[in-house]
């Protein structure tokens, strides 16, 4: 960034000196069909040197000519209004110069290569009610790679990277998420083939695999799913009895913590969709060096009473069951002092690819 904008003074320093010196020596005519100049010319009557022409079309060019050529640096007033200084080569824009596009909605400044973006620049246009900036590498005109954003008058902006003039990310910002997609997409940016990671204001993370434009599958992170990777034990099943007390049966949990702790019961009950902690549970794990990450996403749940309780979400790093090590658990952590029941829940299954009760001998056997 430096360089070019030293390039940027030393081009303009040297305009303006060509400027002022050549523009008062050379104050000879030329006048044709293509239109009236004014400025230098050669021995043989070639416009050359410094000079400004005024075109039939309604185009003014004032800068540098080589024998009827425009060539070197100059400035171009198109009959548009669209502006163009910098470097040319027979007529053609090229090298390192700067467009300004009519009433100001935008401009390219970098390199040009026949009369195209050729090589680095930046693009900013306003097309409508959005506005584009582009910068990176340029190939006919078009971002071959780099970065392109664009702000919505809504408030949404994108941010999407290019990649051999195709592209492969996309980072989407709405008020409600914040959106990246990863893998091929449509020409006007939608995924068509990859993953949509969106993350909201609540922290809430969801991932969607998408396929010819349609999301197939979508997991977040406030739930548990299988991965086999995430269950440590040689046994291809496990079989636990549940303890009754009363209408009630729970199933023992291992925590591994810094200061080992005793087993902890929890509540088998299939009506919760949820792995929750009590609260004096966790702050007793907690004091003992639990190994868990918040994941800093407060959810509410109803309990059987109808009254709301806000829940914090963690994921727990190792939790043991029986001979089996299962990892990265999610669980809700009750944030209510009196709320101290915890609950083992559908969510706590879905760690395991099949999770069956036995009635006849009151177990539960998970299998890996």
């Amino acid at each position: 960034m430096l360089n070019k904008t030293l390039f940027l003074i030393l081009l303009n320093l040297c305009f303006l000196t060509r400027s002022n010196s050549q523009e008062s020596k050379c104050i000879e005519t030329f006048s044709n069909e293509i239109g009236n100049y004014l400025g230098c010319l050669d021995y043989e009557g070639n416009l050359n040197g410094y000079g400004t022409m005024t075109f039939s079309d309604g185009k003014i060019y004032e800068g540098n000519w080589v024998r009827n050529n425009i060539e070197g640096l100059g400035k171009m007033v198109f009959s548009d209004g669209k502006i163009y200084e910098g470097n040319w080569i027979r007529n053609n824009m090229d090298g390192f110069g700067k467009m300004t596009f009519t009433n100001n909605e935008g401009f390219y400044e970098g390199s040009w290569k026949n009369n195209q973006y050729e090589g680095q620049g930046i693009l900013k246009e306003v097309l409508g009610t959005q506005v584009q900036k582009s910068e990176g590498m340029f190939a006919n005109g078009e971002l071959l790679s780099g970065l392109q954003e664009i702000d919505f008058e809504s408030g949404i902006s994108s941010v999407s990277k290019v990649e051999n003039n195709e592209v492969v990310e996309r980072k989407l910002n709405r008020a409600e998420y914040v959106q990246i997609s990863f893998g091929e997409h449509y020409s006007n940016d939608q995924l068509k083939k990859g993953t949509i990671k969106r993350t909201y204001q609540n922290n809430m993370v969801t991932e969607s695999e998408v396929f010819n434009g349609v999301e197939t599958e979508t997991k977040n992170n406030t739930k548990n799913y299988y991965s086999k990777e995430d269950i440590v034990g040689e046994e291809d099943s496990l079989t636990i009895d549940l303890e009754k007390e009363g209408n009630s049966m729970h199933v023992n949990l291992e925590f591994p913590t810094q200061t080992p702790t005793d087993p902890v019961r929890f509540v088998f009950d299939t009506g919760a969709s949820v792995f929750s902690i009590g609260y004096r549970l966790f702050e007793y794990l907690k004091k003992n060096g639990l190994k868990y990450d918040d994941l800093d996403i407060i959810i509410p749940t109803v309990g059987v009473r109808g009254e709301p309780t806000n829940n914090k979400l963690i994921k727990i790093h190792e939790i043991k069951i029986g001979s089996y090590t299962i990892k990265n658990i999610v669980a809700y952590v009750k944030t209510l002092e009196t709320a101290n029941m915890s609950l083992l829940g559908i969510s706590f299954m879905k760690k395991f690819s099949e999770v069956q009760w036995s009635l006849n001998s009151d177990a539960l056997i998970f299998y890996k």
